[in-house]
């Protein structure tokens, strides 16, 4: 007999939990066991963020299911690590060299080799904290193995990548239009680009004979090209490349008629001028025409000399004076003020995207270089081809459809970034002579390496084998990439990876970029399942954002108040894969009294039987009331079973949050309390108990971890077997006693009903010819658990007319002594509850006899109205016939 405290705290337990898991080694993965693997590469947070909702989510599934495939007897690997998100950390170190040391321009004055070294040393003070959050979700992770995306041997990776795909003819450099961030001083993906509605004014102009209309009257200074659909009729007395003379800002010029599809005929006059070095659209008429191209704006978003007096403005201020002296000219022909388009924005830094034309380092999507499955395929036929053939399944499905409309649609992937923190591009350059090598040239004098770094996503796509690579062995450049797959441990009993969880938000920046990668490097799947997690909102559905921060909720201020089961409980429950969940303090609360009922069942059940009693299932078990228990245990454990496969966690932890509240507390360890006790009891009692431990286990660890501490088992719960179905047929007895729980519950309906509190014990009786039986046998059991002074079982056929003076159900009418009913105030709520019914029906008529409402409603509307005072008008009949029993009795 052991006592523990009347509440569960949080506090007192979960660090030390923590600490005597990490000391066990117990989640240390071994790559030369023989049990079948199961792994997980954690989608690697920023090393210089903070741990916000998004990521708990992610924390909480990853765990369920590593903890789950731990006790199922696999040999689980969740690899940790962590991003050097180039361009946020780069930004973050940038700002704050400008902030603390006041030098406007750090790169300028400081020089690459001292920003990197000041880089490398914020990221290493700073990625312990993430580590250490990670940590306080109770992640089971092998930290031995942790990894970060700009580790010698991921580099090593990086080139060695990058460079094949050059020799093979998929990487390529080239001018094209690019998402330049002038803040940032860098391209990025149009992945990263995000489009906000923005309210801008929409200028008409008159050029020449046409009228065109823009929001960015800055970019026209050089536009001498007119561009019109070749099939709209309003146009056709001008032929492709016609030209004319017309004003414009500067003067006199000379404009082309050119004809292309890509015009919209119905927007605006159908008529525009291009600017093909500062839009993509614009870009693209000038590829297909061969048309000059002249840059208007600088990297530095300031006007060039093609400008004249407007050159080195900045946009905003140059924007008014150019549409005024347009005005001055008579060009300006309207103003829309109003006008409302879709902006570009970098999502990394806010800053906004200027389309500029670069030379930049591109992987090619269409060229056919994969070796997969007996053909060449291009990257994108093989990234369709993976999941539509099955080899990679999307959890849920219906994000198929969104996956392929991508891949449909992706263009040639830029992979430079004009940032200093990353990898950096393995291309060095001599005398007119391009070199790409994973390593430098032994010869180095003279060559000169390419300036620009790696996206981000580049290294991160090859997370989930990179990772996985010796990082001794990796030193060995004697060593061809696949000698160092073949000789790595790790890499040929972890990969591929079995499910790739994260969120849908990064569906295609990066889990369709692992996909590209690995099946080009490796010629097989990074992983095997993708399960997509949805975003985390508000009570009221609201997304949290950091730019609202009332609608943010702290993750580890959530577990100081409520502590980490609670919390990974509330991400956990009321959501499905794919789908948005809704957090709050209630919430959260709910799941923290969950915890603590765990607990206090423990706290009972350590009081009640002793510590030695065998946790093992009882090979026979004679009472009907533990044969009841354990076949809805048995239901229990192969539904959690299934539900896990079939990724439905949220489905599980209802069942077992219902079971355990309903079944286990509620009502069998009410049932099963009795002076005397058997071993039988104590072994259903300890097995049921030990069970639902392990099966809560993967969802809320820290609480059942520390109460399996208390019943002194050999070894910890998270390296314990997950449990089997035993072989019991207990049907009969859960049928039996189900009933049982139905008399008992109409019992205290009808006390409820009657305003008669818990403290009163009344009489009661039991009509049922068919249950007489049944209820005889578990008599004194009914009377105390519905608490009853007296109950009278009667073995008659009910009069199931008369159940308004009980309750009628399965063959049984159930009833209370009458004098401990107030009758009056019965009749009394009786007839305010006929009132309100009557009042409906009689509006609901008047409604549906006028031709206003019958002409204008729609025909469903109609019809469930109709249904509703149908069904309403024998409410009525039943509560007329009730009260008239119940004067009865008055009387």
């Amino acid at each position: 007999m052991t006592s523990l405290a009347k509440a569960y705290d949080p506090q007192a337990f979960e660090s030390k939990i923590a600490e005597q898991w990490e000391n066990s080694d117990a989640f240390r993965a071994d790559a030369h066991s023989n049990k079948p693997a199961f792994t997980i590469s954690m989608p690697p947070p920023n090393a210089t963020g903070q741990l916000h909702v998004g990521h708990a989510v992610m924390l909480a599934l990853e765990d369920i299911f590593i903890r789950w495939h731990r006790m199922q007897g696999h040999e689980a690997l969740w690899l940790p690590g962590t991003d050097h998100a180039a361009i946020a950390t780069e930004n973050v170190v940038l700002q704050q060299i400008k902030k603390e040391e006041g030098i406007a321009d750090p790169r300028e004055v400081l020089g690459r080799e001292e920003i990197l070294r000041r880089i490398a040393e914020y990221v290493e003070s700073s990625q312990g904290t993430i580590r250490n959050q990670v940590k306080a979700l109770g992640s089971s992770c092998d930290w031995s193995r942790e990894r970060y995306t700009m580790d010698p041997q991921l580099n090593r990776c990086v080139n060695e990548t990058f460079v094949r795909m050059y020799e093979n003819g998929l990487i390529y450099r080239g001018p094209r239009i690019v998402n330049w961030d002038p803040n940032l001083k860098t391209n990025v993906s149009d992945d990263e680009v995000e489009r906000k509605d923005t309210q801008s004014p929409f200028f008409t102009f008159q050029y020449g004979p046409f009228q065109i209309g823009t929001v960015r009257p800055e970019t026209k200074f050089g536009d001498k090209y007119v561009v019109m659909h070749p099939d709209d009729e309003r146009y056709t007395q001008y032929k492709h490349g016609d030209t004319f003379d017309c004003e414009w800002i500067n003067g006199k010029i000379t404009a082309s008629i050119i004809k292309d599809e890509a015009v919209d005929p119905e927007f605006g006059t159908g008529v525009m001028t291009i600017t093909p070095w500062h839009d993509n659209v614009d870009f693209g008429i000038a590829e297909r025409h061969g048309l000059d191209k002249e840059p208007i704006i600088d990297f530095d978003g300031k006007l060039l000399p093609i400008a004249q007096e407007f050159a080195g403005m900045g946009i905003d201020e140059a924007r008014p004076k150019i549409m005024e002296k347009l005005r001055e000219k008579g060009l300006l022909v309207n103003t829309d003020s109003g006008y409302v388009h879709s902006k570009s924005f970098n999502s990394r830094g806010g800053g906004a995207i200027e389309p500029q034309i670069r030379e930049q380092w591109f992987i090619d999507v269409n060229k056919p270089a994969v070796d997969w499955h007996g053909k060449k395929q291009s990257l994108k036929e093989v990234l369709i081809d993976v999941v539509r053939s099955g080899d990679i399944k999307l959890v849920p499905e219906r994000f198929d459809s969104t996956y392929f409309s991508w891949v449909e649609n992706l263009q040639d992937w830029c992979i430079s970034r004009q940032i200093w923190w990353g990898h950096r591009i393995p291309v060095y350059y001599k005398d007119g002579e391009t070199l790409a090598s994973i390593r430098p040239p032994e010869e180095f004098d003279g060559w000169e390496q390419d300036p620009d770094t790696l996206d981000t996503w580049f290294s991160s796509a090859l997370w989930t084998w990179s990772t996985l690579i010796d990082p001794e062995l990796a030193k060995n450049y004697s060593l061809s990439l696949e000698d160092l797959l073949e000789r790595s441990p790790d890499f040929q009993k972890f990969h591929p990876t079995n499910i790739m969880e994260t969120g849908y938000d990064i569906l295609f920046f990066w889990v369709a970029r692992m996909i590209l990668m690995t099946t080009y490097m490796l010629q097989n799947v990074p992983f095997k399942t993708v399960y997509l997690h949805g975003l985390v909102r508000t009570r009221d559905g609201k997304k949290m954002s950091k730019s609202v921060p009332e609608t943010c909720i702290d993750p580890l201020e959530s577990i100081a108040e409520h502590g980490t089961d609670a919390l990974r409980l509330a991400l956990i429950q009321g959501t499905g894969p794919g789908q948005d969940l809704r957090l709050y303090p209630e919430k959260m609360e709910s799941c923290r009294r969950f915890a603590n009922k765990i607990w206090n069942a423990g706290r009972y059940i350590l009081l009640t039987i002793p510590l030695e009693t065998p946790t093992a299932p009882p090979e026979k078990v004679h009472s009907e009331l533990a044969q009841w228990l354990l076949h809805g245990l048995n239901d229990l454990i192969r539904h959690s079973q299934t539900g896990l496969e079939a990724h439905r966690l949220s489905d599980v932890v209802d069942s077992l949050r219902s079971f355990f509240w309903g079944e286990f507390c509620d009502w069998y360890l009410e049932m099963d309390k009795k002076p005397e006790r058997t071993d039988e009891d104590n072994q259903v009692l300890a097995y049921s108990y030990s069970t639902l431990l392990k099966l809560m286990h993967p969802y809320v660890p820290f609480v059942t971890e520390a109460l399996w501490e208390q019943f002194k088992q050999p070894k910890m719960l998270a390296v314990s077997e997950w449990p089997q179905e035993q072989s019991y047929s207990f049907s009969e007895s859960h049928n039996r006693i189900e009933l049982l729980r139905e008399a008992i519950s109409q019992i205290r309906t009808l006390r409820e009903k009657a305003n008669i509190g818990l403290d009163k014990k009344i009489g009661a009786t039991l009509d049922s010819e068919k249950n007489a039986e049944l209820f005889r046998t578990h008599q004194n059991l009914i009377i105390r658990l519905a608490r009853l002074s007296e109950l009278e079982i009667n073995e008659k056929t009910p009069d199931s007319s008369r159940d308004n003076l009980g309750a009628y159900f399965n063959e049984t009418l159930a009833s209370i002594e009458a004098s401990a009913v107030d009758w009056k105030k019965e009749i009394e709520s009786l007839q305010k509850k006929l009132k309100t019914e009557s009042g409906f029906v009689e509006k609901s008529l008047k409604k549906l006899k006028n031709p206003g409402f019958l002409d204008k409603a729609p025909e469903k509307v109609i019809i469930e109205l109709r249904e509703k005072v149908a069904s309403t008008e024998k409410t009525l009949e039943a509560l007329k016939l009730q009260i008239h029993e119940l004067d009865k009795l008055v009387e």
